[in-house]
């Protein structure tokens, strides 16, 4: 990784904190989730940054890929357990960071995740085998009393890409991939009271580009066009509604977009990414930072 990458990631991960902190505190009981996340995404792009995907709002038993809808009522209410997972890039290159917020009485929940967050970070270096970081996030959310969340793993980022090897689960599995001098990787413990395990819901709110395929319909064919300059990062469906996107082209129909957006899936231009659920409706809490491995590991979202 060179000087001008390096300086690249770090004002990225700057920027993710700062909008995830800033984010915590904005965040109140009653406050529209649609209008946090215009809040939230709009300081992103003001601080200098792009979001690198739709900031994920998830509440209580959804553990993640909820961002709200252009028309989305829900509020934060009295008891609630928010997941604000923030996207930052500058040029392409990601940081990713989250944080749990709580309205209620789940302090415990929320020690789980951030205290196997540090467990695990604790251990990155060169050489370091993900098999013992995952033990680390396992072992500190049991030792909580909660547990960890077996389906939903830590990830390497890379330019314009925000998931690729090595997966960092969150429990212990046998693992003797080891981490590399300079790699980029986001470890995001999950901790739940439930079972343990996420499912897919119908909804589906983000998605991303994933191969150039002949459409038939014309609106398919704009917002294929469009969600180009995303360069195969995250979009929400809600950007595609946008003045700036109607100005480009794309319908300013919900209805035409998704039926579009349907097209788009079924060919397999779009990749989809359906909001996930506890499947026993467990709380979740979240916990993740952004690191660049070395011997004294960088963590730029800290």
């Amino acid at each position: 990784m060179n000087d001008e990458v390096l300086e690249k990631y770090i004002k990225a991960g700057k920027i993710a904190a700062e909008v995830r902190e800033q984010s915590a505190k904005l965040a109140k009981v009653g406050m529209p989730l649609l209008e946090l996340a215009e809040k939230v995404e709009a300081m992103v792009r003001s601080a200098g940054a792009e979001p690198a995907f739709p900031v994920n709002l998830s509440l209580n038993e959804f553990a993640a890929h909820y961002t709200p809808q252009h028309n989305d009522e829900t509020k934060i209410s009295g008891d609630d357990v928010l997941k604000i997972d923030v996207g930052a890039h500058i040029d392409g290159y990601i940081a990713d960071t989250a944080i749990t917020v709580d309205f209620g009485q789940h302090d415990g929940l929320l020690k789980a995740a951030k205290d196997a967050l540090a467990a695990a970070v604790d251990l990155v270096k060169p050489g370091a085998a993900i098999g013992d970081i995952s033990k680390a996030i396992e072992d500190a959310i049991r030792n909580s009393g909660f547990v960890p969340v077996e389906n939903l793993t830590g990830h390497g980022l890379d330019r314009y890409v925000e998931h690729k090897e090595p997966s960092i689960p969150n429990i212990a599995l046998r693992n003797d991939y080891r981490l590399s001098d300079g790699q980029v990787i986001a470890i995001e413990p999950f901790a739940t009271n439930g079972v343990g395990h996420v499912k897919d819901t119908p909804e589906v709110m983000i998605f991303s580009f994933s191969a150039d395929k002949p459409v038939r319909s014309m609106d398919a064919k704009r917002i294929a066009s469009y969600v180009a300059r995303y360069n195969g990062l995250p979009f929400a469906e809600r950007w595609l509604l946008s003045e700036e996107a109607r100005q480009s082209g794309v319908p300013d129909s919900l209805f035409r977009v998704r039926m579009a957006l349907r097209e788009l899936v079924q060919r397999g231009v779009l990749y989809s990414y359906p909001v996930l659920r506890e499947a026993k409706a467990g709380m979740v809490s979240q916990a993740e930072h952004t690191i660049i491995v070395r011997d004294e590991p960088i963590i730029i979202t800290k």
